[in-house]
């Protein structure tokens, strides 16, 4: 794993990270306000938003595992 830690570019996690953990957010408003329609597609959308927050969760960890002297 510390492999594929070298391989990524700390400014690249930042980079990604937030847009995955806000956009998991919003997901899971619009999935929330969505299940009272559509339940099917409602839960579809809430969990695909709370898979983008556990990825940019996840990314946060990685990016705390990289030392601050490749920046």
């Amino acid at each position: 794993m510390r492999r594929y830690l070298r391989l990524m570019k700390p400014s690249k996690l930042y980079n990604l990270t937030w847009p995955l953990i806000f956009g998991g957010a919003l997901m899971l408003m619009v999935g929330v306000s969505t299940v009272s329609a559509d339940a099917t597609i409602g839960w579809l959308i809430v969990i695909f938003g709370s898979v983008l927050i556990a990825m940019g969760v996840l990314l946060i960890y990685l990016r705390s595992r990289i030392s601050d002297s490749e920046d």
